[in-house]
């Protein structure tokens, strides 16, 4: 029998950090006199220092292997430590779980508790600092995914639930709908009835009210009579600082690209907007985007360099020896990278 509580870190400890992190733990400390490049170490408790639990770790961990639940708390996980009370100590099991939040705080990540699922600590909306301005200037950032109508994704909502869920949670839809006031709420009736909605009202877009920094998202409808849909999110550009985020950016909409069989896709900078207390706001002098579809027509690419762009197998021949920057392929297709962090067209 053994109780495994997982800490994701996302500023993992070094050994002697760690170490110093059970010793100043009333009533714990090390067995022997451990090597620095050890990965493990036995924790001992009481005058009788008697077995208490081992810490595993640190161990690399991609984004792709960190649990929702995880996700949903904390932004850029790195590593992960395995905190295990072996045997049938069960009286051991307190001490393990305070150390493992303990562990958690220090390294700026969350535990996981293996057994229960729960997280701690729990994730509250977003995990985002809302700034407290009433209005702020700010640059407003554009993600786009075009997909011809008669190859989306039968469940193309469940594909951007899952996707968001496991990497950009901010972009869960708190609220929506194909009108306002926005219906549907994704914690009251669940995932479920988001696909419902949207195939209950084909030839109209599903618009969604997502956690800050994603201010607002649209789904084209699943049979709008037009060639091409469009998914969309918008959200508040001083957020791309954050590098963690940025990364769950990236992964996200490589993840959606490839699930909704977009032939298209773009992150784009716009300039010179403001930023209220839930949403972005129009404003005077704001920069305006260019659409590469009109009516739901393709009409051609956008006069102008976009940070991200992805591009489908009909187009990568015509495109590719133009390219500059870094290019990965995606089984047939290819995501274009001119600036890692997403900048204005200038």
């Amino acid at each position: 029998m053994s109780y495994d509580l997982s800490v994701y870190a996302v500023t993992p400890l070094g050994f002697d950090e760690l170490l110093a992190l059970v010793r100043s733990t009333a009533g714990l400390d090390v067995d022997g006199e451990p090597s620095s490049d050890a990965d493990s170490l036995m924790v001992m408790r009481g005058a009788r220092r008697a077995y208490c639990f081992t810490i595993d770790g640190p161990f690399e961990v991609e984004l792709e292997d960190v649990p929702e639940e995880v996700t949903a708390s904390v932004i850029g996980a790195k590593a992960v430590y395995q905190v295990l009370v072996e045997g049938s100590e069960e009286t051991s099991i307190p001490h393990a779980v305070k150390f493992a939040r303990k562990l958690a705080k220090s390294a700026a990540g969350a535990m996981l508790d293996e057994q229960s699922g729960e997280v701690w600590p729990k994730a509250k909306g977003s995990r985002v600092t809302r700034p407290r301005e009433a209005s702020r200037a700010t640059e407003l950032v554009t993600v786009n995914f075009y997909t011809e109508t008669g190859k989306m994704p039968e469940d193309l909502p469940g594909s951007y639930i899952a996707a968001a869920r496991k990497y950009l949670p901010e972009a869960l839809p708190r609220r929506f709908g194909s009108y306002e006031p926005l219906q549907g709420k994704l914690e009251r009736d669940g995932d479920q009835a988001f696909t419902d909605m949207w195939r209950s009202d084909p030839t109209h877009s599903l618009y969604l009210d997502c956690q800050y920094p994603v201010g607002f998202g649209v789904l084209s409808g699943s049979k709008e009579n037009r060639p091409i849909g469009r998914t969309s999110l918008r959200f508040d550009g001083a957020v791309l600082s954050n590098p963690g985020w940025l990364e769950a950016l990236r992964r996200f909409f490589v993840a959606f690209a490839l699930e909704s069989k977009s032939f298209f896709a773009s992150v784009e900078v716009l300039r010179n907007y403001e930023w209220g207390t839930r949403s972005y706001k129009w404003s005077p002098g704001q920069e305006k985007e260019t659409w590469p579809i009109d009516g739901g027509e393709w009409i051609g690419l956008v006069p102008y360099p976009q940070s991200w762009t992805w591009f489908g197998p009909d187009q990568i021949s015509i495109v590719s020896p133009h390219l500059t920057g870094h290019r990965e392929m995606h089984g047939d297709r290819l995501f274009h990278v001119l600036a890692e962090q997403p900048v204005d067209r200038d």
